[in-house]
């Protein structure tokens, strides 16, 4: 249920996190008119956004959201699937990403940029061919800082009460019954899935750091 949770929170911080990071990146204006609401929001802790998002969201989980509520009394994978955790979720997870984004998008080398204007090719090819390509390597490294941050919120968040699922659930509920194997063992692949994280996003932005040890 952790890992569920984590991959929706994640993939709305990225489908959201890397349009808006190559905008502000690529146009000055975009981000002179967007840097200051991404700095005021960024340093805002997730997990002290709990409490707000509860507020806002209740307890409202997706089988509500569908309208499926004939799911609303059955062990269900949406039932467990809350918009405030989601939600803190994604804020989590968004801002590396951006900054990620951001500074890969202007660490594009400037003889780069000139060499295929000189050779013809237009904007959106230009934005495509070179500028992403030379971008790969810290959209990554802000895509490995963002499922980092994904992971530390949804354990900190499913130990807060009246959450019934997933490994943070656990490991609390084993310290109240005083089994402190489980919870050790709990702890333990924890850093075991965070670490598999890390490294499967590292396997995948291997080829990009490869083709920017080429660059001259």
């Amino acid at each position: 249920m952790s890992l569920v949770r984590v991959a929706l929170g994640f993939s709305l911080a990225v489908l959201i996190g890397i349009p808006v990071g190559l905008l502000m990146g690529a146009s000055r204006s975009a981000r002179k008119f967007l840097s200051l609401m991404v700095e005021m929001a960024r340093p805002l802790s997730a997990i002290a956004l709990l409490p707000l998002s509860i507020i806002i969201f209740k307890a409202r989980t997706f089988s509500q959201l569908f309208g499926l509520q004939y799911l609303r009394y059955q062990k269900n994978l949406l039932n467990e699937m809350q918009l405030g955790m989601i939600f803190i979720l994604f804020w989590g997870g968004v801002f590396p990403i951006i900054l990620g984004t951001i500074q890969g998008v202007r660490s594009v080398r400037k003889m780069h940029l000139e060499a295929a204007g000189i050779l013809g090719a237009n904007r959106i090819f230009t934005f495509r061919h070179v500028i992403i390509p030379s971008a790969l390597p810290d959209i990554f490294h802000g895509l490995k800082l963002g499922i980092g941050r994904c992971w530390m919120v949804i354990i900190a968040a499913e130990m807060l009460p009246g959450t019934n699922s997933g490994i943070g659930y656990l490991i609390r509920y084993s310290y109240q019954l005083s089994r402190y194997d489980i919870m050790l063992a709990s702890i333990v692949i924890v850093a075991f899935i965070g670490a598999l994280f890390s490294k499967g996003l590292e396997s995948l932005g291997e080829k990009s750091l490869v083709l920017r040890s080429k660059e001259r």
